[in-house]
């Protein structure tokens, strides 16, 4: 999925790597662990103060990409990681971010409406500010 955001390539940069950033535009978790940098992760924390998903950084060139392993714990304590990559590909006015997702496993089909949320919400939050309210109904 592809989206371009009205904002600057550091700002965007920021929000998708810092997890006290990325806390403030979740649409489920309102606490986000750690930063996504080489060696390093972020587990995303719902209000009840368990695990919702974990990214742990397998690559990542500055600024333009991160790649990541995508553990689910919303789809139970077993449930197999898959892949998935943030590029960023700056402009002068705006930020064209498209995140991919490989290797879903059978039966986690939904993590795209997931992504979608995600992009939604870091968009809103680039381009209007931070919410007062979680979106899409997660409280």
């Amino acid at each position: 999925m592809q989206t371009f955001i009205e904002t600057t390539h550091e700002a965007l940069w920021s929000a998708l790597t810092k997890g006290d950033l990325a806390a403030q535009y979740h649409f489920a978790c309102n606490t986000v662990e750690g930063d996504l940098s080489k060696g390093a992760g972020q587990t995303f924390i719902l209000p009840d103060g368990n695990p919702m998903l974990e990214l742990e950084v397998i690559e990542i060139k500055p600024k333009s990409r991160i790649e990541m392993r995508f553990t689910p714990h919303f789809f139970g304590p077993d449930a197999p990681a898959s892949r998935c990559v943030y590029l960023i590909e700056p402009g002068s006015f705006s930020q064209k971010l498209t995140i991919e997702h490989y290797d879903v496993p059978a039966g986690q089909e939904g993590v795209g409406e997931g992504w979608a949320r995600l992009a939604s919400a870091l968009k809103s939050y680039l381009e209007v500010g931070p919410s007062t309210t979680k979106r899409f109904g997660f409280s």
